[in-house]
């Protein structure tokens, strides 16, 4: 490999189903054994093929990683160290608060995480029983102490227009932001996919979710308060108190990563490949030695500049026209920018060299993204 790479782990394991969630998931612990083989192979695989690329960052997501023995988690580590070139500056470890102990944090601190993501969704105790997660507001701020005593740079995931959600439950999120502190925050709107338990419950009429009134003020305040609070808001869903992704920002400026496991992307010198999301075909075409892809293909050098321009456009700072046309040229860049161009003003700011949202433009991302797909 010629440059930096970044790595992701999906580890698909969970306690139990969230009625909102799509991501690729298991809850049967019987098959974790064989799941970590099947990983360890495709690294091995992986690495003949691409060399001994320099690891920069790491990041194990689910699913739920927490949710496994964090032997398998050292391991794997271990197996990655052998066979790239690494020395992260970021490993980020996804847990859920259930499963926070001392010893947990401790292990992981033994293996190199420096940064860690809880899934927290709501402090409402009511909405975390409907939405299915395991836990309540007093659980989760003892073990957040708890991964404060071993992690400084600590991540909080959270979500708005949840079902019966009203305005008063996200500025109480808000206030518990205020109290506790992360150095980075992440508020995202609740999507409602087909294929998720949620989806028929509202079809039905069973759930409700928040006007769209409703769902604007809880924007606003978001916005207003992390503002207050001093945040930076340097990603369309994400805010920090100066320790930013750097993972996540690899994926936002269309950078070189690799995906392993279940379900798991890849990006690499203009090839894109995903893995099946069956995880009896991942388990059984590793120990046959293939690789488990249900997608793989090399991107013309126009849909890897639209894709660039989509991921970029989700950074505050935007994208740099300048070293974008001495990459991919002037006509090519021109023609997205042409494309653009109605939204300069209100929504995008297409000055000084580079295009970028404007604060109101952000609310509308996906109306201006959209014009590149």
């Amino acid at each position: 490999m010629k440059t930096d790479i970044s790595i992701y782990v999906h580890v698909p394991f969970c306690s139990r189903r969230c009625i909102y969630c799509d991501f690729t998931s298991y809850v049967n612990d019987r098959f974790i054994s064989d799941y970590f083989d099947a990983i360890y192979h495709e690294i091995e695989i992986v690495s003949n093929q691409l060399g001994d690329g320099h690891v920069f960052t790491l990041y194990f997501g689910g699913g739920t990683p927490s949710h496994v023995p964090v032997n398998y988690i050292s391991n794997l580590v271990d197996k990655i160290r052998v066979n790239f070139r690494y020395d992260p500056a970021e490993i980020t470890f996804e847990m859920n608060p259930e499963d926070v102990t001392v010893d947990l944090c401790h292990d992981l601190k033994v293996i190199g995480v420096n940064r860690v993501s809880l899934g927290l969704q709501s402090t409402s105790d009511q909405l975390l029983k409907v939405i299915g997660r395991p836990y309540n507001l007093e659980t989760f701020l003892k073990k957040y102490e708890i991964t404060r005593m071993y992690f400084d740079n600590i991540n909080v995931d959270l979500m708005y227009n949840l079902p019966f959600e009203i305005l008063s439950d996200v500025e109480s999120d808000l206030k518990i932001v205020e109290k506790i502190r992360p150095d980075h925050v992440s508020f995202y709107e609740l999507e409602v996919h087909e294929e998720v338990p949620l989806y028929p419950m509202i079809k039905s009429g069973a759930v409700k979710l928040p006007s769209e009134d409703e769902s604007e003020k809880m924007y606003e305040a978001i916005i207003e308060s992390l503002d207050k609070l001093g945040y930076e808001r340097y990603e369309l869903s994400s805010w920090t108190r100066g320790k930013p992704s750097i993972h996540n920002i690899n994926y936002w400026e269309n950078g070189e990563y690799i995906g392993f496991g279940l379900s798991a992307g890849s990006h690499h010198e203009m090839r894109r490949w995903v893995n099946t999301f069956d995880l009896g075909e991942y388990v059984q075409k590793l120990i046959k030695g293939e690789l488990p892809r249900t997608y793989n293909s090399i991107n013309s050098f126009k849909a890897e500049l639209a894709e660039t321009f989509f991921m970029g456009l989700r950074l505050k700072k935007g994208i740099n026209l300048v070293s974008l046309k001495e990459r991919f040229g002037n006509e090519d860049v021109n023609f997205y920018i042409k494309k653009l161009e109605k939204f300069c003003g209100e929504f995008l700011d297409c000055s000084n060299g580079t295009i970028k949202f404007t604060p109101s433009g952000m609310k509308f991302s996906a109306l201006v993204l959209s014009e590149l797909v």
